[in-house]
């Protein structure tokens, strides 16, 4: 019979096999075992121990053997019907079989009491030490893992939310949940049988040394000494048959309970422990010179310490000349000085650091990333010089981004993306920069430090203080820069990942919101766009929960992200009004005229796709013109980039109808970026509006 067939054969009857065995064990119980048979039973009690330690030694995770409660079972009414088994042949017959007598003979070696002692030793160690530790271990990793579980089932709804894992994945990781909660919570009961399993070997023993002696002399006329010698050599004998794989059954038990699954496919026990271990070269270290010292000491052996300090010596020695070798080789190849910086959620604490890639650790066999750095601040020679010595922008960056992380956050709710720092190529001032957003030059300056010019104009030194105040100055005028840009393009950077984030965010505060709106009533890539249309127009997504609050009411009906927006914005009236109101809560506005209200609502052509202005490009001249003549020509000048204030906003704003809103937004921004274009439902009831005038063509 071939390995396959034997496998289908076991497979196809192993219910039948299963079914026999626990009737088999009952019936030990019952039926007289002849010497020969009861031999081979404990031959294969010894066998299943040693098959059930390797395998927990070898098994990846606990849920590969998911059966084991049951085998604990198992095995422990196996081994209690041995010990019924072998006390009646020893009681009937004076004989259990040549493996209980040779145990028992080889232990006992000719000395009752030192057998016995060996016996008591054995059982302490199965009933206090590792009973009762892997008890307690395999209790509280039970109590542990079912106050879990809500947790986790959270987390893999949220990763389904996002649509990181499919349906079919979830369902397997439920699943897997499921079977987690009940092996720990199977195995918290079933330590309970080899705890009662030691005790059962103890009043075992001491029954079967009591009927022994007493039947020898009273039955078979034996006297005390021959009778003791007899039964209690036996007695010991099949105490440890028993005790001994329970020992080893017990311990298979404390190693699948305290086993943390690793982090590499396919590893096992072992090669955890020797990686783990392994990996403190200079603790190894430490204790080689503990033994040497230990080997000095008047008194102790010198041989062995010095044998074991001369091997975990010459192990750390091994193991740390790799380390010494690499980093050597990463001293002499140093990197190319681009330095990035990422933030994630200022609101929520949490942040990331990345560093920019090493020309000198690159290989010719990577692939360049696909993806372009989302902020880039290009440095002209001098400038890098004096804000990135050593040709190394990662502080800079550091500095960049602990200034605009809490501002960005605070003015828009929005992460800072990935910031790097690099010295220019090639054609830029010595004091100039570049501010590239997604590698597009969108802002340029240039910075000449005072300080500077006058160390370099004078011999007389410059303090540090000075230095490092003009470093200062310089970083919070690119960070200032850097600022604006983002406050005008900074929802460029909203995308469905950014979107899953401040969702996490939110979720540790507010999950029944969140799980209750996305994905059931919005797309994430729907409520992406929503979130990048608002922050277009600076409005803050630190209000998350209305947000959220607002799509919930009219996503189930409205699937245009234009609309949605419009009824995000009428929700968040309260802080748009606050935000272009004066200290006094007054909110200065001018007013469109009912005829260019008309025009503009006449040229909007809707079609199935979505809906566009379509305005004689004359007749948006004038209607812009009509803003700047309304508003006069110094109240908001025309611009935005990295020399003007493009996203605090105007003293005042132009209020409109809301259908017509968005586009007159859209006609206008160009011109004046900073004029926000309000509807009347986004104002608050309680908000006091001044007129400023009307605009007409």
């Amino acid at each position: 019979m071939r390995d396959g067939d034997v496998g289908a054969f076991l497979s196809r009857y192993s219910d039948l096999a299963l079914a026999a065995l626990v009737v088999s064990i009952v019936g030990m119980m019952i039926i007289p075992l002849p010497t020969w048979l009861l031999d081979l039973l404990i031959s294969l009690n010894i066998a299943v121990a040693v098959t059930l330690l390797l395998i927990s030694i070898y098994v990846t995770d606990a849920l590969r053997i998911a059966t084991f409660p049951t085998l604990l079972l198992l095995t422990t009414l196996f081994r209690l019907a041995l010990e019924v088994s072998a006390t009646r042949l020893i009681l009937l017959k004076g004989d259990a079989g040549d493996v209980i007598h040779a145990f028992g003979n080889f232990v006992v070696a000719g000395n009752l009491v030192v057998g016995a002692v060996i016996f008591l030793i054995l059982t302490i160690i199965q009933f206090i030490v590792i009973s009762k530790g892997s008890e307690r271990v395999a209790e509280v990793a039970a109590r542990f893992t079912l106050d879990a579980m809500p947790g986790k089932q959270m987390s893999i709804d949220a990763e389904l939310r996002a649509g990181h894992i499919d349906h079919d994945e979830a369902r397997r990781r439920r699943s897997m949940l499921a079977r987690e909660s009940q092996l720990f919570g199977s195995m918290d009961g079933a330590m309970k049988f080899v705890k009662g399993d030691a005790i059962a070997g103890l009043v075992v023993l001491a029954v079967n040394i009591v009927g022994g002696l007493t039947i020898g002399v009273l039955q078979r006329g034996m006297d005390l000494a021959s009778a003791a010698r007899t039964y209690t050599v036996l007695t010991i004998g099949e105490g440890l048959v028993a005790q001994i794989p329970a020992l080893v059954i017990s311990t298979s038990a404390g190693i699948i309970v305290t086993r943390v699954a690793s982090e590499e496919e396919g590893s096992h026990l072992g090669r955890d422990i020797a990686g783990q271990i392994l990996g403190q070269p200079k603790a190894i270290a430490i204790a080689a010179g503990l033994l040497a010292l230990l080997a000095i000491v008047p008194g102790m052996p010198t041989i062995p310490f010095l044998i074991l300090a001369a091997i975990l010596g010459f192990v750390a020695y091994r193991l740390l000349r790799p380390r010494t070798a690499g980093a050597g080789v990463g001293a002499v190849g140093g990197g190319d000085g681009i330095s990035t910086a990422g933030a994630g959620l200022s609101g929520a604490g949490a942040g990331m650091q990345a560093r920019g890639p090493r020309a000198g650790g690159r290989t010719g066999s990577e692939i360049p990333s696909p993806v372009l750095t989302p902020i880039a601040v290009e440095l002209g020679a001098a400038l890098s010089a004096r804000l990135c010595p050593r040709d190394d922008g990662a502080p800079l960056a550091d500095r960049l981004t602990s200034l605009l992380r809490p501002r960005l956050f605070a003015e828009l709710g929005i992460p800072l993306p990935l910031l790097r720092v690099r010295p220019s190529i090639g054609g830029l001032a010595p004091n100039a920069f570049v501010l590239r957003l997604n590698e597009i030059p969108l802002g340029r300056g240039t910075i000449t430090s005072d300080v500077q010019d006058q160390d370099q104009q004078s011999d007389s030194r410059t303090s540090d203080a000075e230095l490092a105040a003009a470093d200062l100055a310089d970083t919070s005028r690119l960070a200032d820069d850097l600022l604006i840009l983002l406050r005008r393009y900074g929802h460029e950077f909203i995308g469905i990942q950014e979107t899953q984030s401040l969702l996490e965010a939110l979720e540790r505060t507010h999950p029944a919101l969140v799980r209750e709106v996305v994905p059931k009533l919005i797309a994430p890539a729907l409520l992406a766009d929503v979130l990048r249309r608002l922050v277009e127009e600076g409005i803050s997504l630190r209000n998350l929960k209305d947000i959220l609050g607002a799509l919930a009411e009219w996503a189930p009906s409205e699937r245009d992200p234009v609309t949605l927006t419009e009824h995000v914005r009428t929700a968040l009236r309260r802080a748009i009004t606050y935000r272009h109101a004066s200290t006094a809560g007054v909110l200065s506005a001018y007013l469109l005229d009912p005829v260019i209200e008309e025009t503009v609502r006449e040229a909007i052509h809707k079609t199935a796709t979505g809906s566009y202005l379509a305005l004689e490009p004359q007749l948006s001249r004038d209607i812009v013109q009509a803003v700047g003549r309304a508003i006069g020509s110094g109240a908001a000048a025309p611009g935005g980039g990295v020399g003007g204030d493009g996203g605090a906003g105007s003293s005042f704003v132009i209020l409109t109808s809301v259908d017509i809103r968005r586009y007159v937004r859209r006609l206008i921004e160009t011109d004046f970026p900073k004029i926000a274009v309000l509807a009347y439902p986004e104002l608050a009831p309680e908000a006091q509006i001044q007129a400023l005038g009307r605009i007409r063509i």
